[in-house]
């Protein structure tokens, strides 16, 4: 039979065992609530039309941030097609600092065939919701509702179809994929591309001829090689414009030509036709008179009338007339009277 002191003992591990246990499920349980066991708990409510896709205990995020679990889900009974369903969402009391009276809730998922979730976004307004409240719903169009199936289904059969032609080796895709044919193809371009540059690399072509050798650099340089040596001539006095700039005496000759036309310049500017009046004035009086004898001539009466040119112009008829007698017959004019 074990002593008092062997009971006494073996009672103190188990009750010692069975704390520490107790303290570790209370610790996980705490963990596993994420912290939020203890904390105290509100309720607000959502009015929608549809629940398809929500369970007990669906999350309820509050601006992405898990806050809260969907805790029941009834009928209203109203006649309203988007208050059909009522949702009982329990929250943290914390939480709903984060929440303003203008706030939406709408249905969310993860992903397009994940669990469905209460997606609370906040609002602008600086006042919060209240515990037992309604959160405004806001719907979102389903996004397998918006998409056209005939289209889908006709973009599937051209991808089926192209994705046959390649299986098949049909078009460029295909034949690039199955066979070499574009590969062949392909090589031989490079190949007469290769023989295309090394064509140009030999001398006896244009190119090969301009790239390898120097009878472009040639051409281009004999232009400024004549211009050097002529330049060099000219610096070294040779030619007539080299002997010019490199011999002093035409310059002076032509110097002196020009100063000799200078002083001639000079001479005829200080004549006494140009420096005074008294020879201009005597022409000009001679020219006067000139003009004043014409003038008289001009004003004679043989001028001014045809009466002498008339008797003139008889005269000589009658001395031709007696010129043409005497000529035709002389001896009319040479008959002597004697007395």
């Amino acid at each position: 039979m074990p002593s008092a002191r062997r009971v006494r003992w073996a009672k103190f591990r188990v009750t010692s065992v069975s704390i520490v246990a107790l303290a570790i499920l209370l610790i996980l349980i705490y963990k596993l609530t994420g912290g939020t066991l203890l904390e105290p708990k509100v309720t607000l409510f959502l009015y929608i039309g549809d629940a398809t896709g929500l369970s007990v205990d669906s999350l309820v995020r509050v601006d992405g941030i898990n806050a809260g679990l969907v805790k029941k889900i009834e009928f209203t009974g109203l006649k309203d097609p988007i208050r059909i369903v009522r949702l009982s969402m329990q929250m943290e009391r914390q939480k709903l600092d984060a929440i303003s009276t203008d706030s939406i809730a709408q249905i969310s998922t993860d992903t397009l065939v994940g669990d469905k979730y209460v997606d609370v976004t906040s609002g602008k307004n600086p006042a919060h919701i209240a515990p037992n409240s309604e959160i405004k719903f806001r719907d979102q169009p389903d996004v397998m509702r918006t998409i056209d199936l005939a289209d889908l289904e006709r973009q599937l059969r051209i991808v089926d179809a192209t994705l046959t032609d390649i299986e098949q080796g049909r078009g460029p895709l295909g034949q690039f994929v199955l066979t070499d044919t574009v590969y062949v193809s392909l090589r031989k371009k490079f190949v007469e591309l290769q023989g295309a540059i090394v064509k140009a690399k030999q001398t006896t072509s244009m190119a090969g001829g301009l790239i390898y050798t120097d009878a472009l650099y040639n051409k281009l340089r004999d232009p400024f090689v004549t211009l050097d040596r002529q330049l060099a001539q000219l610096q070294s006095g040779q030619g007539a414009f080299g002997k010019f700039l490199r011999d002093p005496a035409q310059y002076e000759q032509t110097q002196a030509s020009v100063q000799g036309l200078r002083t001639a310049i000079t001479g005829v500017h200080s004549a006494e036709y140009i420096a005074s009046d008294s020879m201009y004035s005597d022409w000009n009086r001679t020219v006067s008179n000139l003009i004043q004898k014409v003038d008289e001539v001009n004003a004679m009466p043989i001028f001014s009338s045809s009466e002498m040119f008339d008797n003139l112009n008889g005269a000589a008829s009658e001395m031709r007339k007696t010129f043409k007698d005497f000529h035709d017959d002389p001896q009319k004019f040479l008959r002597f009277k004697v007395f």
